[in-house]
């Protein structure tokens, strides 16, 4: 199997995964590639072209982690974002507020 990915094969890959593919990796599995190598490198392609975060989007994981718990592809179905890109966000929207709470906690100690 070919590792390495020509940038034809990352255009196509953006074309057909624009068009909705992007779920279907085994329906766009490009020539001595395998289904898995075409998600990998989708979900990394989308991860350096996404967009940041809207707040809007950053309440949604709130309230998605609540509902769903880490079902990071539930959510990235509803948020059109990549599954590691919501985990990533996630993970720093928790250590934000993990600090918040420390901090709080050293301020009610030393009050």
């Amino acid at each position: 199997m070919s590792i390495l990915w020509s940038p034809k094969e990352d255009q196509t890959l953006v074309r057909l995964g624009n068009r909705g593919y992007g779920r279907r990796m085994r329906a766009i599995c490009l020539k001595h590639k395998t289904a898995k190598q075409c998600a990998d490198r989708w979900n990394n392609i989308q991860r350096y072209v996404n967009r940041p975060f809207t707040p809007f989007e950053r309440n949604m994981i709130r309230h998605l982690y609540r509902k769903y718990g880490p079902r990071w592809r539930r959510m990235a179905a509803e948020l059109h974002h990549s599954p590691q890109t919501i985990m990533e966000c996630w993970q720093v929207m928790d250590e934000e507020a993990a600090r918040i709470r420390r901090r709080m906690a050293v301020q009610r100690l030393l009050s």
